[in-house]
């Protein structure tokens, strides 16, 4: 093949016209003669050569051209003397003139050297065409000197593939400028039929018909052309004009005969079928064809050419085993040599075929060594056929031999270089090992050949981007991968999984607003696209914009929907449904969420496991269970519903059936992660912690370590014991989760982690659990210091000496982590002032004080009245439990032990806090210090009480909140008689502002007391703090809290209503402690010992402030006042504190600050 391209591209600097390469002449009478000089020559008229040179010579004598003409006349003549002589004169003539190469060239092939190799390269063409080429080319040196040797050139290389059209454009510009030359014209027909253009062929041969001398032959071509074309509607009337042009040639009797029988056929009903099947072939109906083929077929089965047809029709179906048996019977049949060339030929084409059917059924049947036999002996049948190769490659490769392949494939190329079945076959190769090899083979390939490829090439390229963008995406780099996917996209616009990944990630960049747009682009195009529709729908779904992606499926017919489709929508409705259930439940409205699920025709399981959820968020775990015992053990969530059953029977305190569920429950498939965590949270629960430690472990050890909820049950499980490693835990939670810097956990950076513990408005319910938590723990195991010093004083009607009392507390409180919990010891300093007694003129005074006010005795000396000791107390508070133990002010004149105890827990949805306790009653310096009668000497007060109470609170972190508090107290002092105080409580609050940060609430306050004995008074027996019998008050409350980085503020304010009622009672209430003074006294009235009962109500109000400022990472310092008014009663305060923690912390401070509550008001 490369031999004969070398000698085409020397046979291409051959002149394409013989004696036709010289300049136009100038001379329009010179110019004719010339013409005449050709015409002779193409007709072989010596005697118009001899008179048209004659006339040129007269013009001139050295005329080339007459010295070219003469020169190849003397030639024909066989004068070569005289031809070399004119040969002479033309090189002086024109020198290095194409007629001086043509005219030496053809003297040169005269002489017998020469014509013996003209008569070599002839003999060669019939062995070797490319070899006869060259031979020509040497022989001629470049020139075509005559007409005759013109045209046997173009005959030889007309006959190289692909090298006709070119013949043919010489013989037409020969035609051209010898029209008289049959020869010439005979020879482009021929080419012409060959090349598949009768029409033009036709046309040269009917110009021929009239030419007495090649008329003949012209009329033997057309007569050969018309009986080798199948029978077509056209066939009869082309006969009727053959026979019409062509009268007295000796063909027109067959002519008459092939007339006759074409008319005949054509009104045959079989013949008909078979033009019929030519035409629907011609048309590439193929199918159609074939049936109208087989009609014609059957009757008339002897017929090459229908046979030969059908077999056409047959391998364009690819049944080429039946195409073989129609080919083979053509083949038999066929008197016409050429047709039985052709026939033939198809019928190895077609065999062909069948045996690489064949190799492909072996290779799939597994057969490889049939296959590659049968493919073998295709190549070896057809070896320029490049589909054995293909074959033969195909096997190496799934043998794994990729470059025998590629070798085969390589060779198929030479042979077929723009074969599209080679060029997949490389390309798959070439995919097969990598995409860049594939993508650079397909950018090597001519651009005719890479236009079919453009498709391939294409995904080729997108398939390298969406490689870096995943490369990108590994490596955190969100920009560079959707930058990478809008390169990709530019090339597939139309791809609409591609849309939906770049849009996702423009999103998550914060670029939504570009993401919408791509698909708005994109369905702008393919709206009616179900693919494309269903990618949008998925990728506004992924922001819960469910609405839209619903509107969106809806534009394409939901009777068309698929599966997908339907699914994608049931997914949305119902996520639609489970929002607007949600919403209610957040607005406070969870009856109505419940509602709306109920409502459902049938309750999934997953909305039985929500409800019960809910039901367990509002601590009506009675009602969770009903939910979760609807879930049998038939559905998958079967087992989830048992682990929700222990979670709400541990919340009502039935450890035992809690503990034998759980016992029961098969354990979760490692995926399930969450559902194992809270199987360990419910062992945690019922106190196993090995079982518990156990599952966590084991959670993080199969990677659970990054799971932030994982994390925080571990810390959960070691805050008890190990805090700070519960930190440590907290601290990768918090990590996970989002919310601290990596570098912050290991080793950990307490500033960092505590910053981390500040609650946000935007906080999901597990960062406001790791938040909360951490901020718990970190403030447990966080040593404190707190002093604080108080001062108190009375702003209503007081009464010197006995209630004008102004009271200095100094607090000193170490805080310190204890045995899970937090322990404190406190030193409270209590100076109480309640001034000197007003005298009367004789300097003393009858206040009710003790004995001083008793009738009949002179008055008692005024003294002042003040009382000042230190208070000690420890206590501790963990989880569930908390106690205190105390004593009152040593220096007091009477001294109290004092303490409590509390537990707290969960159950019917309420909060519940059982207290028992001894505290004492500061209302008064005579109630809480004691005091000593001037008369008599005893000592009295020292009150305390001593008793139970029950708070109550419900908060299911709505708007609103309840609680409660009801309590039974006995009331003692040492020579105080003796009471009783049953006292009831509540209050709703509403929260109007509820944030992070800030607080605003407001809501109503009522209570209720009772005393067994009105014993306020200060004389003897009484015990100095207020007791009506009966006592109400009904308040509305506002509070305001706000803080930020460094401060923290508290604003409250109450506008109250209070009614009050006091029956008669005893002045002294304790007749042996006023014996001594009664007996002094001698006769006194009746009712001496009688206070009349009194009733009222009164309107007050209460304003109070408190703030903090942190001052660093360790120091805070606060205070504020308290400012009531009432008609009897208004006690204010003003308070000033500073805290120490010993560890650093940079959390949140207290929303509304964290004063000490001084140790004689604890509850």
């Amino acid at each position: 093949m490369q031999k004969l391209k070398g000698i085409l591209l020397l046979c291409s600097l051959l002149p394409g016209l013989a004696l036709a390469q010289v300049a136009p002449l100038g001379n329009p009478q010179r110019e004719r003669l010339v013409e005449q000089l050709l015409l002779g020559e193409a007709l072989g008229r010596d005697d118009l050569v001899d008179s048209a040179l004659a006339r040129l010579q007269q013009l001139d004598p050295e005329s080339p051209e007459a010295l070219a003409a003469e020169a190849r006349l003397a030639i024909r003549r066989d004068e070569l003397r005289r031809a070399g002589q004119l040969l002479n004169r033309l090189q002086r003539a024109a020198p290095d003139s194409v007629l001086l190469r043509q005219t030496r060239v053809l003297l040169k092939v005269a002489l017998p050297a020469g014509r013996q190799r003209l008569l070599e390269a002839r003999a060669r063409a019939e062995q070797s065409i490319p070899d006869a080429l060259r031979d020509y080319e040497q022989v001629l040196e470049g020139q075509l000197p005559s007409l005759d040797l013109a045209l046997e050139y173009w005959r030889l290389r007309s006959r190289v593939d692909g090298q006709r059209p070119t013949a043919i454009a010489n013989l037409e510009e020969l035609a051209r400028r010898y029209p008289g030359h049959a020869g010439v014209r005979l020879a482009l027909a021929d080419m012409l039929f060959a090349e598949e253009r009768p029409q033009p062929a036709l046309a040269l041969l009917h110009e021929l018909g009239g030419d007495a001398q090649a008329g003949q032959a012209a009329a033997q071509r057309e007569f050969q052309y018309l009986s080798e074309q199948p029978l077509h509607p056209r066939s009869a009337t082309a006969w009727e004009a053959f026979v019409a042009r062509y009268p007295h040639t000796t063909l027109i009797g067959e002519a008459r005969d092939n007339l006759d029988r074409d008319r005949r056929r054509l009104r045959d009903p079989a013949w008909q079928a078979f033009l019929r099947g030519q035409t629907l072939l011609d048309g590439g109906q193929t199918a159609a064809a074939e049936v109208e083929l087989q009609r014609a077929k059957r009757r008339l089965p002897d017929e090459p050419g229908v046979q030969g047809t059908l077999g056409l029709a047959l391998m364009r179906l690819g049944r080429h085993a039946e195409a073989l048996n129609a080919f083979a019977a053509a083949q038999r049949l066929e008197q016409n040599t050429d047709l039985i060339s052709k026939w033939y030929e198809l019928q190895e084409a077609s065999r062909y075929w069948v045996w690489l059917e064949q190799a492909e059924q072996a290779e799939q049947a597994g057969q490889l060594d049939k296959a590659r036999q049968l493919y073998a002996r295709a190549r070896q049948k057809q070896p320029a056929e490049p589909a054995a190769w293909v074959g033969l490659a195909a096997l190496e490769a799934g043998a794994g031999r990729s470059a025998e392949a590629e070798r085969l494939l390589l060779q198929a190329r030479r042979l077929a270089p723009a074969d599209e079945r080679v060029l997949r076959g490389l390309l798959r190769l070439y995919q097969a090992q990598s995409n860049q090899r594939a993508t650079a083979f397909l950018e090597s390939l001519p651009p005719p050949s890479r236009q079919l490829f453009a498709a391939q090439l294409r995904d080729l390229r997108v398939a390298a981007l969406l490689q870096q963008a995943d490369a990108a995406l590994q490596a955190g780099d969100g920009p560079g991968e959707a930058r990478l996917l809008q390169q990709a996209r530019q090339l597939t616009p139309d791809d609409p999984w591609l849309t939906y990944r770049l849009a996702g990630r423009l999103a998550e960049l914060g670029r939504r607003a570009e993401g919408d747009a791509l698909f708005a682009d994109l369905l702008g195009r393919q709206g009616a696209s179900q693919p494309a529709r269903y990618a949008h729908a998925l990728y506004l779904s992924g922001a819960e914009r469910d609405a839209p992606a619903l509107d969106s499926l809806r534009a394409i017919p939901v009777a068309e929907w698929n599966a997908d489709t339907r699914a994608l929508a049931e997914r949305l409705q119902r996520r639609q449904l489970l929002n607007r259930a949600e919403a209610l439940r957040a607005a406070g409205q969870e009856p109505a969420a419940i509602a709306l699920l109920e409502g459902q025709p049938s309750l999934p399981a997953e909305d039985l496991l929500r409800l019960a959820g809910w039901a367990q968020a509002r601590g009506a775990h009675e009602q969770a269970l009903a939910y979760l015992q609807r879930i049998d053990a038939a559905q998958a969530e079967s087992a989830e519903a048992r682990l929700g059953e222990v979670e709400s029977l541990l919340a009502l305190g039935r450890a035992a059936p809690a503990r034998a569920t759980l016992q029961g429950l098969a354990e979760f498939p490692a995926e399930q992660r969450n559902l194992r965590r809270r199987v360990a949270g419910a062992w945690m629960a019922l106190g196993d912690l090995g079982q518990a430690r156990t599952r966590i472990e084991q959670l993080l050890a199969e990677g659970g370590d990054s799971d932030p909820l994982l994390l925080r049950d571990a810390a959960r499980l070691h805050s008890a014991t190990a805090p700070q490693q519960a930190l440590d835990l907290y601290a990768g939670a918090l990590r996970d989760a989002g919310e601290l810097a990596p570098q912050a956990v290991a080793p950990r950076d307490d500033r960092a982690l505590t910053r981390a513990s500040r609650p946000r408005d935007d906080d999901d319910w597990l960062a406001r659990s790791l938040r909360a938590e951490t901020e718990a723990l970190y403030q447990r195991e966080n040593p404190t210091v707190r002093v604080q010093h108080d001062h108190a004083w009375r702003n209503d009607d007081v009464t010197p000496g006995l209630s004008d009392v102004k009271q200095d507390t100094t607090m000193v409180q170490l805080d310190l982590p204890l045995a899970g919990g937090r322990g404190w010891l406190r030193l409270d300093e209590v100076n109480m002032d309640a001034g000197r007694f007003d005298t009367d003129a004789d300097g003393l005074h009858r206040e009710d004080f003790g004995s001083c006010a008793f009738p009949g005795l002179a008055g008692c000396v005024s003294t002042a009245q003040q009382a000042r000791g230190t208070a000690f107390a420890l206590g501790w508070q963990g989880g569930a439990w908390s106690f205190d133990l105390g004593r009152s002010p040593q220096g007091f004149e009477i001294g109290n032990w004092l303490g409590g105890v509390s537990y707290a827990w969960d159950a019917a949805g309420l909060g519940w806090t059982l207290t028992a306790s001894r505290r004492a009653l500061s209302n008064s310096l005579l109630s809480y210090a004691g005091a000593v009668d001037p008369r008599t000497g005893i000592r009295w007060g020292g009150v305390t009480a001593n008793g139970a109470s029950l708070g109550l609170s419900y908060d299911q972190g709505g708007d609103h909140g309840i609680w409660a508090d009801l309590g039974q107290h006995w009331l003692r002092g040492e020579n105080v008689a003796d009471n009783q105080r049953t006292r009831l409580m509540a209050g709703y609050y509403y929260r109007l502002i509820e944030r992070a940060d800030q607080r605003l609430r407001t809501g109503l306050t009522v209570m209720h007391w009772r005393y067994a004995k009105d014993l306020g008074g200060y004389s003897l027996g009484q015990g100095g703090y207020y007791s009506p019998q009966r006592y109400s008050s009904l308040g509305v409350p506002v509070s305001y809290a706000w803080r930020n980085a460094d401060w923290s503020l508290l604003l409250e304010g109450s506008l109250g209503w209070s009614w009050a009622t006091t029956e008669d009672s005893a002045i002294y209430p304790l007749d042996a402690l006023i014996a001594g003074p009664l007996a002094e006294a001698g006769a006194l009235a009746p009712d001496f010992n009688q206070r009349t009962g009194t009733s009222g109500g009164a309107v007050g109000y209460r304003l109070s402030a408190l703030a903090e400022r942190r001052l660093s990472d360790h120091w805070v310092l606060g205070g504020g006042f308290t400012w009531q008014q009432s008609e009897d009663y208004a006690p204010s305060y003003a308070q000033l504190y500073l805290r120490y923690l010993f560890e650093p912390w940079q959390g949140a401070l207290p929303l509304g600050g964290d004063s000490l509550t001084p140790y004689s008001e604890f509850k």
